[in-house]
């Protein structure tokens, strides 16, 4: 309970933790900087091979990344994509999945159950999503370039990212110790410790806008956003004094293993990915509800205060979204 004691904009533990964040950084350039770039071939699903971008830089591992790839096909595609789905021949010598965090447990796991998504890791399990920004660390067999109108795991991505954006507004503007943010089948949400009833941080319909205000100014900055390798100790001096996120680690993080974490402006979440490169590939945010919930639904646990949303790469794809809603609205439940 003394995690959150009352509202407050812009805590100063959000700089304790973007400190901790650059000291950890620092350490994993230092360890990049010993991996070899070697040259890499990249096949589209046509089946076309690509060795070199429009100016004739040959890709290299550690180096190239999707959004390189899908820019010297054209930059519309680039900045329309919203995540790639890579399918590696093989990995360059020296990486190493554990090393980098891939063997993670993913903490939203459960969170995400409803999400019926076509898990392509069962069927190759060197298919996955991969950032668009993230350099590519071995020759692709299959690499496509995934919008959010044409495929769900796009979609999720995009929420996702849109989940990180709602989490710095709410600790930006209130303090919230941030628990889960997991994207839904349609939209997003973010649960975040505001204290007991006495803290006054329950949510309610006047924070909506707010929310929204800040999301736009998160939004106009276009922060990037930066995947980043942390062991489990790192991750627990990272989010010291946040006892959800100290639980998380301390119960899915294996001793002498790696995770990652996603930083996109004020914000270093404990998060798998993959993310959109920016958050200027959100044009369009709606506060949609809010509730009460416990944390881990076990009511014994502390109260937490879980705020929807919706997003869209698109103002008009929202408006839409506003109307089919109002039309919904009008229908009484049988």
């Amino acid at each position: 309970g003394s995690s959150f004691t009352k509202r407050e904009a812009n805590p100063g533990w959000i700089k304790v933790r973007g400190d901790v964040y650059d000291a950890i950084k620092a350490k994993r350039d230092e360890e990049l900087s010993s991996k070899v770039p070697v040259d890499i071939e990249v096949t589209l699903p046509d089946g076309k091979t690509l060795v070199e971008n429009k100016e004739g830089v040959k890709y290299q591992a550690w180096r190239t990344t999707p959004f390189d790839v899908a820019a010297t096909i054209s930059r519309g595609l680039a900045d329309n994509s919203n995540v790639a789905r890579v399918t590696y021949t093989a990995y360059v010598s020296d990486y190493d999945p554990a090393e980098d965090g891939m063997e993670a447990a993913d903490s939203l796991a459960d969170a995400m159950g409803e999400l019926e998504i076509d898990d392509v890791g069962e069927k190759s399990k060197m298919t996955m999503l991969w950032d668009m920004t993230r350099a590519l660390v071995g020759s692709v067999s299959k690499i496509e370039f995934l919008k959010f109108q044409d495929d769900q795991d796009a979609r999720t991505t995009f929420w996702h990212s849109s989940a990180h954006v709602l989490g710095e507004a709410l600790e930006r503007l209130y303090g919230s110790r941030l628990t889960i943010g997991p994207p839904l089948a349609g939209g997003f949400y973010y649960d975040s410790y505001m204290g007991d009833s006495n803290a006054g941080g329950a949510l309610k319909e006047d924070d909506y806008k707010p929310v929204e205000t800040m999301v736009a100014k998160i939004i106009k900055e276009k922060q990037k956003f930066e995947r980043l390798v942390v062991t489990k100790e790192e991750a627990l001096e990272m989010f010291t004094g946040n006892p959800f996120k100290e639980q998380i680690i301390s119960t899915k993080v294996p001793d002498g293993t790696r995770t990652t974490v996603y930083r996109c402006g004020d914000l270093v979440d404990l998060c798998r990915g993959p993310h959109l490169p920016n958050t200027g590939r959100i044009k369009a945010f709606a506060a949609t509800n809010h509730s009460a919930t416990n944390w881990l639904g076990d009511t014994e646990n502390d109260s937490l205060q879980r705020m929807y949303g919706i997003s869209f790469p698109d103002k008009k794809m929202l408006k839409v979204w506003k109307e089919n809603q109002e039309k919904v609205s009008q229908f009484p439940p049988m």
